[in-house]
């Protein structure tokens, strides 16, 4: 099959670890033609989608050498990856409407990039997420820090990362100065949320794939940081998910399942979910360096299946 992989500049990419490109090369290790462009290149043409493309050759999981410069139609490929990195910002949006009239599959969906913030579809499973608020008034979130007895987390709604994100307590006195930062002055919603004392622990990455999980690690903060998050220096372990969280999972999983979100990342924090990350999840490699599961080569078997059922039922 033929397969698209909408990334982040090459230069932008830690090639090692990135796991769109462990997803590229599992394509063509099995086989199947690869090729790849950043967002700036998709361009409509009346009611047809087209984008500039590299062809992809991947003699090793952290070399991608490419080919000639190609002008295709969308519709040529068998599926698009929309493997774009956060944030979720207006040239973002702008590109799931031009993905609208790809007229080929597009993983994930760009009606649910657009409308499935990562931060706020947890929203959608009250029973299982820690005490959750959004808001953009400094002096309304505030008011909650004071009224709590525990720190809370404040982080931006189109965050990734870790970057922004704030544990605030009512003692803390650039509590005011945090907020109005992350707000713009009050014109940005934030999200606050519980401080769960697990995450000193760790908070559990949970790979789903078509709403089943296919891998878990544990990303734990440095001593002197509250984030776990591998970007900002989290450290990766092995773990097992707990039989709340297998629930949990499958729980959301046959959400996601249903509303077309194909490769997804669950974050976890004592058996709380805290984020549903949609646009580009990671964590495939590490999954691959702690137990040799290949999620990689999954994703493009399921893919390639995915596919064939729409072709048998058109």
């Amino acid at each position: 099959m033929k397969f698209l992989a909408m990334i982040d500049p090459l230069s932008h990419l830690n090639l090692p670890k990135d796991t769109t490109i462990g997803f590229m090369s599992a394509a063509v290790r099995l086989g199947h033609q690869m090729f790849f462009c950043t967002i700036d290149s998709l361009y409509i043409d009346q009611e047809q989608c087209f984008a500039q493309v590299f062809e992809a050759d991947i003699p090793m999981d952290d070399v991608v050498l490419t080919k000639d410069l190609h002008t295709c139609a969308l519709s040529e490929f068998d599926a698009v990856w929309m493997r774009k990195d956060p944030p979720v910002d207006q040239a973002f949006v702008h590109t799931t409407y031009l993905l609208d009239f790809a007229n080929t599959l597009v993983i994930n969906p760009p009606a649910m990039l657009r409308n499935a913030n990562e931060k706020l579809y947890a929203l959608n499973f009250p029973k299982w997420i820690p005490k959750t608020r959004i808001a953009s008034r400094v002096d309304l979130i505030l008011s909650w820090i004071k009224e709590s007895n525990a720190p809370l987390i404040v982080k931006p709604l189109d965050g990734h990362g870790g970057a922004g994100v704030f544990l605030l307590d009512q003692n803390d006195r650039n509590a005011r100065s945090a907020l109005e930062q992350l707000t713009n002055l009050g014109q940005k919603r934030v999200v606050v949320q519980e401080y769960i004392a697990a995450a000193r622990i760790g908070d559990k990455r949970v790979i789903l794939l078509d709403g089943e999980v296919k891998g878990v690690i544990l990303r734990t903060p440095q001593a002197d940081d509250h984030r776990g998050n591998i970007h900002v220096g989290g450290q990766v372990s092995s773990t097992m998910l707990t039989p709340l969280e297998k629930t949990l999972c499958a729980e959301v999983g046959a959400k996601l399942k249903a509303d077309g979100l194909f490769f997804v990342g669950l974050d976890l924090i004592g058996e709380k979910l805290t984020e549903v990350n949609i646009t580009s999840p990671t964590g495939i490699r590490e999954v691959k360096a702690l137990y040799d599961i290949d999620i990689a080569s999954a994703y493009i078997e399921a893919l390639v299946s995915k596919i064939q059922l729409q072709k048998e039922g058109s």
